[in-house]
């Protein structure tokens, strides 16, 4: 019988693993993933971007724990993981600039590099850019709702990496150095938690099987609530994470000198684009997206929302034709669209890690380092502002307002 039981094969589940086990836990752990290979779902899917931009400082010092880690990933885990600092550069209007101009300041006081970045220089970053609208038709300035570009910040820390080599690197290293206290079993869905006394006993998974155990830690992503409702429990008591959908598509780069050494940029309408492989990955999040189980890309979405603000910025975008694309889910909490790292507020030792609305990957080092140190030691102490991320919030009526999202 395992002692703990991690639910979930993906980054966050990997990062938990690991530093529960270097943190010193003494038992077994069993880890059950659903699909036939670890980190295939959310994990595979995402991004790959990380960045220490942030306007709160509980996701500032997420981040920035977690991008040292992804910088020395190789040296401590042995693992590469196509770690590029390639910055991130957020482009923004007059009014949200007056705004994001005042973080500068804050961020380099909590020793998160930020430079401010004058229109006419944006250009240095991306080639190619126009921040203002002379060279459109008014017609489509209108149609397209945009202004002029006030400022940009760039952050040299910011970058790219594979989350799955990631994921992978924390399972292997895992294995390797405590083969006596790690399992972990594929193709093993999760049905229910079970739960007697108001305490966590282990789980069934879909084919029947009960596996007992004195601790589970939900590391399902957008799928962790409805577990927690096949396990009983009530709404009052269950976490606000939705699965929705973001699309994510690769695109030739334009023909411009230099494009492929841009950042990851963010533009009008929450369009963002960086390079990958010799072309260029494009997303944005659609506010309208519903709730649902979708995987499923729509190459119109890319043709009307995306790359009508990628012309206009960057004429040359016209020739950006889709590769390929993909759909996959963020794990989003509708309470304040920030993670939860916590005990549950009425199980014992049943923990939850989910709802990082985007930016679990990112986050996932630090994650499970707070996780380890909460059900080892009581608390985070690492990162100690993580407190801020309990699931009792919610009941309390605390939200984490972020402000800097895409």
């Amino acid at each position: 019988m395992p002692d703990a039981i991690i639910i979930g094969g993906g980054i966050i589940g990997g990062a938990s693993l690991y530093y529960l086990l270097e943190e010193g836990y003494d038992g077994k752990v069993l880890v059950l993933e659903k699909r036939d290979a670890l980190a295939q779902d959310a994990t595979s899917l995402s991004a790959g971007g990380f960045r220490n931009l942030w306007s709160t400082k509980v996701n500032m010092k997420l981040t920035t724990w977690s991008i040292e880690r992804f910088k020395n990933f190789q040296d401590e885990i042995g693992v590469a993981i196509g770690y590029e600092p390639i910055g991130y550069l957020f482009t923004y209007y007059s009014e949200p600039w007056k705004k994001v101009r005042e973080f500068i300041p804050v961020w380099n006081e909590n020793g998160v590099r930020a430079e401010e970045v004058k229109p006419e220089d944006i250009e240095r970053f991306v080639p190619g850019f126009r921040p203002g609208l002379d060279h459109l038709d008014p017609d489509i300035v209108e149609f397209l709702g945009i202004e002029e570009i006030a400022g940009a910040v760039f952050g040299p820390d910011c970058g790219a990496f594979n989350p799955t080599s990631v994921a992978t690197g924390y399972f292997e290293r895992s294995k390797e150095r405590y083969p006596e206290k790690v399992e972990i079993r594929l193709k093993s869905e999760v049905e229910k938690i079970v739960i007697e006394n108001g305490r966590a006993k282990g789980i069934v998974i879909t084919s029947g099987e009960k596996i007992e155990s004195e601790m589970v830690i939900l590391a399902a992503g957008a799928y962790s609530r409805d577990i927690l409702v096949r396990s009983g429990i009530p709404d009052e008591e269950n976490i606000p994470v939705y699965p929705v959908r973001r699309m994510l598509f690769i695109v030739n780069p334009p023909p411009i000198d230099g494009f492929m050494n841009i950042p990851m940029t963010i533009i009008d309408n929450g369009v963002y684009f960086r390079p990958e492989a010799g072309n260029l990955l494009v997303g944005r999040a659609n506010p309208d997206e519903p709730v649902g189980y979708n995987y499923d890309a729509d190459k119109n979405y890319y043709l009307d929302e995306m790359n009508p603000y990628m012309q206009a910025r960057i004429p040359g975008m016209e020739y950006c034709r889709i590769q390929s694309m993909w759909g996959g889910l963020y794990a989003v909490n509708m309470w304040d669209h920030n993670a939860i790292i916590s005990p549950h507020i009425s199980i014992e030792n049943l923990f939850i890690v989910t709802g990082f609305s985007g930016h679990g990957a990112m986050e996932a080092p630090a994650a499970g380092k707070s996780i380890a140190e909460i059900i080892l030691k009581g608390e985070p102490e690492t990162i100690p502002e993580v407190k801020e991320l309990s699931m009792s919030r919610i009941k309390e009526g605390k939200r984490v307002k972020e402000t800097i999202v895409i």
